[in-house]
């Protein structure tokens, strides 16, 4: 396969394989990164053999979210959803193929977006997911408005976006987000023969099927991408913003004041 500077691919059979491979910082989201899961998103689109994409991290973690450390804090974050975390995860979704999301560890702020964005998703015990994106004063993006409505609804939704709490691999299973929590000693064989059943399924049919269940809600994900971008870019000029990155990099509490 191809050389990926920050993530690691492997095509066994069909099976395409993503390594997030950033341990160094939980295998946190920047524009490399990010350009490089689309990439490969795309890439498996336009192959004939790839029959299924696998996505998990290396190391403790899937993804710990956005790299707050590469200086978002200046930036025009609706630009920065436009040009970097939107194509990602339109490409992911639009991906006439079957995604599977391999919750290693914790799936945090973009980085639990990103898992959602997946198709069918499995965790190893002792993952989590979390929205963080609260605690530094910021909104839901990359699709996790969508995913959160459509698998939860709108009150368990505002829950978890407006808390923060992390919710357990077997938590997230009883809410319908994951469909199979599996065991450390069991992780690595249940991941390889997930991903060779799903080979061995009606390519076509599941990419029909996933067509049209992304239809079947009222709002298209593109437009609530849209969305989500404006609504980032005014809580990305806030000052609290500026305080919760401020203060994530300070390890210390933040002190918000409401604009």
């Amino acid at each position: 396969m191809s050389h990926y500077q920050f993530l690691k691919l492997f095509d066994v059979n069909g099976v395409w394989t993503i390594h997030l491979n950033r341990p160094e910082v939980y295998n946190a989201l920047h524009a490399g990164l990010i350009h490089e899961i689309r990439d490969v998103a795309e890439k498996a689109k336009a192959s004939d053999s790839a029959r299924v994409l696998i996505i998990s991290g290396e190391g403790k973690a899937f993804c710990s979210g956005a790299d707050l450390k590469s200086g978002t804090s200046d930036s025009d974050l609706a630009a920065v959803l436009r040009s970097t975390y939107n194509p990602m995860i339109l490409a992911l979704r639009g991906l006439d193929k079957p995604v599977i999301g391999a919750i290693n560890g914790p799936a945090a702020g973009a980085g639990c977006s990103l898992a959602l964005a997946c198709d069918y998703i499995i965790a190893k015990e002792g993952a989590y997911f979390a929205e963080l994106f609260v605690q530094i004063g910021l909104t839901l993006d990359a699709g996790s408005t969508a995913f959160l409505m459509q698998s939860l609804g709108y009150h368990k939704a505002f829950e978890l976006a407006a808390t923060a709490r992390k919710i357990s691999a077997e938590e997230a299973k009883s809410l319908g987000l994951v469909s199979e929590v599996v065991k450390e000693e069991n992780w690595d064989q249940r991941v390889i023969s997930l991903g060779e059943e799903f080979a061995r399924r009606p390519t076509l049919a599941l990419a029909l099927m996933k067509r049209e269940l992304q239809k079947a809600h009222h709002q298209d994900l593109a437009t609530i991408l849209e969305m989500e971008a404006e609504a980032q870019r005014e809580a990305g000029y806030s000052k609290d913003f500026q305080e919760g990155v401020k203060s994530f990099l300070e390890k210390r509490a933040p002190r918000f004041i409401g604009k």
